[in-house]
């Protein structure tokens, strides 16, 4: 029998699951999670270098930067092995949210050596773009926080919340506004002026909020501004979203799973609890939440491996999928929680482990109820000019 490229591809990815999923298992078991809990910054850069040996922080980097240059079906494995054993390593927030944004901003020294360093797993990068200020809250093409230019210095100045990883990372993409709109800059996690306070987060991990109060840098830190800077943040983000999907979606599984079993083991009036109807539909509804979810992330992952170019096509899908994959987290934790009873509620039981990590990616980069309105906005102005 002749093998396709689709055939070759897929069997590629099954090796690399399963590589993934042993790996995963071995050297991140659920004690490991526990244990990084409430410890700064959360996670362990120890496995970060593992991650980096395996040659999966350089997954997405060009090889031209010593990366891998694979797809996104590709990362989307190891994202999803990951999060069955709920590893707290920010591997969507540097690899995808950062790493891409460098890939995507105007070439340049600072960004390829960057992504280089990256790559060999010795710098993290975070983006730095939420703000309280309204328009700031969840749209990457806005800023609150300035940028100035003096002589051949930038002066930032601002704040950030919710970046990812907080005090861990090596330093930020800042989003700022300047007289040519939206600028992004690179600003080392030891610049004078910047102010690091880590937050914790549900899970146990941490992010952080920045001050950034009359942070000067040299002008070469400057990635990108204007449309470009937009384009690229928005691309970024975008594929973020659809990774953070995949991350959620395995979460999901992992809790039905774990509820399915319970469901065939407890014991009440001397019969398997699972074989009580109600319990079976319930069972049932959370297995269609499952597979809807399922549905939309496989297609929003082949969209963004299409690379068909179209920006509003993958905004809108990037929406739709974190929404479907927001709110099935959540429904999914929530009915597990009841369908385990009391020792759903314990510490000690892993479920909860998965639960508190579906609290913080549901509502990490827009909730459910945000995204439906950014994909509101999107499609209505997309028609708008389909009929202008």
């Amino acid at each position: 029998m002749t093998t396709t490229p689709d055939s070759e591809h897929a069997e590629q990815l099954n090796m690399l699951r399963e590589s993934a999923l042993s790996f995963a298992a071995k050297e991140s078991p659920l004690t490991r999670a526990r244990a990084q809990r409430r410890q700064t910054p959360g996670f362990e850069r120890r496995f970060w270098t593992a991650l980096a040996e395996q040659g999966w922080t350089g997954l997405l980097v060009p090889e031209t930067m010593g990366g891998y240059e694979q797809g996104f079906a590709e990362m989307a494995e190891v994202v999803a092995a990951l999060a069955t054993q709920v590893a707290p390593e920010p591997v969507v927030p540097v690899l995808v949210f950062a790493g891409r944004l460098l890939t995507h901003a105007a070439p340049s020294e600072l960004a390829t050596r960057l992504l280089t360093e990256m790559a060999e797993g010795r710098t993290l990068p975070a983006v730095a773009w939420q703000e309280d200020i309204t328009g700031a809250k969840d749209s990457p093409g806005q800023a609150a926080t300035r940028l100035e230019r003096q002589g051949d210095s930038l002066l930032l100045n601002g704040n950030k919340r919710h970046v990812r990883p907080g005090a861990g990372a090596d330093g930020y993409i800042v989003s700022a506004t300047d007289p040519n709109g939206l600028a992004l800059v690179w600003v080392p996690a030891d610049a004078a002026g910047l102010v690091v306070n880590s937050q914790a987060l549900a899970d146990g991990s941490y992010a952080a909020e920045l001050d950034l109060n009359q942070v000067r840098l040299p002008a070469s830190h400057l990635m990108a501004e204007g449309p470009g800077a937009v384009a690229a943040l928005t691309r970024a983000y975008d594929e973020t979203l659809i990774m953070t999907s995949v991350e959620l979606l395995a979460l999901v599984r992992s809790m039905l799973s774990m509820t399915q079993d319970y469901l065939r083991t407890r014991v009440q009036f001397g019969k398997p609890i699972g074989s009580f109807q109600s319990l079976q539909h319930r069972a049932v509804d959370l297995l269609i939440q499952q597979e809807l979810t399922a549905s939309v992330v496989t297609q929003a992952v082949a969209l963004l491996d299409a690379q068909d170019g179209d920006a509003t096509a993958r905004s809108a899908m990037a929406s739709r999928v974190k929404s479907r994959a927001s709110d099935a987290g959540l429904q999914v934790a929530r009915e597990a929680v009841q369908l385990h009873g009391a020792i759903g509620v314990t510490d000690e039981y892993d479920l909860g482990l998965y639960l508190q990590r579906a609290l913080v990616l549901a509502t990490w980069l827009g909730n459910g109820t945000q995204q439906r309105r950014r994909y509101a906005d999107l499609t209505r102005n997309a028609t708008a000019q389909e009929h202008a």
